[in-house]
């Protein structure tokens, strides 16, 4: 009876510390996103726009949210009731996203696309001496806001969703747009690239509570003859 608890009570130890390292094998990768433009005009004869940041290459491990760029307005406009306001109508952005795998140094790009939608004002004196503070109300639409790709063995899945609308011009904080970046999973949707997809591999917790149960199992059985016996 000892040595079959004994060598169940193993399998388990075995299983529980197969499932905690395989989740604390995190992927290490890096990311760079490159703003096709720094500047989104206005429609014309307009004054205003938005303005994007080109972020330094930066990194994380694991699944991770991270940031693409910072966006702010500006604008000369009143915005005064006559109607005075920079307008945004289809506002075309764009931006390349290179991502590597560190360990192994394979590295792709994607391109991502969008526009702009809204209206912009600085603010200021009108003729009448009354003053009129600054607006912003501008909306971002990405065309194709889901890639998945694998390098080194591990499947990415980027999704650009993430965004924080820009206040008006005199404003102290950016707006921006980010992604969520899934690593290590395999997730559907999206567009494809890169090669070799990820396999159906069962999670950890799914392999660790296969391996009690058939310990489970096993102990049941051992419970039953002996008792018969």
């Amino acid at each position: 009876m000892k040595r079959l608890l004994t060598a169940l009570f193993g399998a388990s130890l075995v299983c529980l510390a197969f499932g905690a390292n395989a989740r604390a094998d995190f992927v290490s990768w890096s990311y760079n996103f490159t703003p096709d433009s720094l500047l989104v005009q206005s429609d014309l004869p307009g004054t205003g726009g938005v303005t994007l940041t080109n972020e330094a290459p930066n990194g994380a491990l694991g699944t991770s949210d991270v940031l693409a760029t910072n966006i702010r307005t500006f604008s000369s406009a009143l915005g005064d009731a006559a109607g005075h306001f920079d307008h945004l109508t289809h506002a075309g952005w764009g931006m390349t996203l290179t991502l590597t795998d560190d360990a192994s140094g394979a590295s792709t790009t994607h391109h991502f696309t969008g526009e702009f939608n809204g209206a912009i004002s600085g603010g200021g004196v009108l003729p009448n001496g009354h003053t009129v503070k600054g607006s912003s109300n501008i909306t971002s639409t990405v065309f194709n806001p889901l890639w998945n790709v694998t390098l080194g063995g591990n499947p990415f899945q980027v999704n650009l969703n993430a965004y924080t609308p820009p206040g008006p011009p005199t404003a102290f904080n950016a707006g921006s747009i980010g992604a969520h970046v899934i690593v290590g999973e395999t997730v559907g949707g999206g567009g494809g690239g890169g090669g070799g997809g990820g396999g159906n591999t069962p999670e950890p917790s799914t392999m660790v509570l296969s391996c009690l149960g058939v310990a489970g199992l096993g102990l049941g059985r051992w419970w039953k003859r002996a008792k018969a016996a």
